[in-house]
């Protein structure tokens, strides 16, 4: 994540963490006060960490984009504003002409299975609300009609391929993926070719008309 795009997040709403104002009372003021504090010091009360999921999934990002098909666009590096609300704001991984898309590459086979097993709206609202509420509130940003999960965990074979372009990107990000140079295939997620599942899978539904209100207006409630 660039230092733009964190600049940009400072303080404000993000689609990433929007689940946090729909559901229960507590973690939504304590989300609030966390925005408040973060626009009193002017930076993020997180620290830039790189864990193994986080730089797993970035890495898998771009191998992903390669399998889709041309009207397929990447935007994971920008933020977008919403036009009303400059407190509310999004980074979606990416679009087509009607779909805003969230890429997820689970570092555990059960968080994998789990997701790929998701095969509804009202499934996916209710066992992953983050994952819901993000692609709602990224449909909204971006003006789509309907969004796209797309879940991926590579064969064993082309792990080597991962591995290989880990040691290949940009000098200054190296550092994220060193653990990589020494990981065993085990210590991996890995899924094998011919059985059950396959590395690339698409979700894609309607985005609900009344959860896009719902979510706007519980934006407009909100002063920051």
């Amino acid at each position: 994540m660039s230092i733009q795009l964190n600049k940009n997040r400072i303080g404000n709403i993000s689609s990433s963490n929007i689940h946090k104002l729909m559901g229960a009372k507590k973690p939504r003021e304590t989300y609030l006060t966390e925005l408040s504090y973060e626009r009193r010091l002017g930076r993020s009360l997180s620290n830039e960490t790189t864990s193994k999921p986080t730089s797993w999934g970035h890495l898998l990002e771009g191998i992903v984009f390669n399998q889709l098909g041309f009207e397929y666009s990447l935007v994971s590096d920008e933020t977008i504003k919403h036009p009303q609300f400059d407190y509310w704001c999004g980074s979606p991984d990416g679009y087509t002409i009607d779909s805003v898309i969230d890429i997820k590459c689970p570092f555990t086979l059960k968080s994998f299975v789990e997701l790929v097993d998701i095969k509804d709206i009202e499934t996916l609202k209710y066992e992953r609300p983050e994952y819901y509420w993000q692609l709602v509130s990224n449909s909204i940003l971006l003006g789509k009609q309907f969004a796209e999960l797309i879940v991926y965990c590579p064969y064993e074979d082309d792990l080597g391929i991962i591995k290989h372009h880990a040691q290949n990107v940009d000098a200054q990000d190296l550092y994220k993926y060193y653990w990589l140079g020494s990981a065993t295939n085990e210590e991996i997620p890995y899924i094998l070719p011919g059985e059950e599942f396959i590395d690339l899978n698409i979700f894609k539904f309607e985005v609900p008309q009344e959860d896009k209100e719902l979510l706007t207006e519980t934006i407009k409630s909100i002063k920051l």
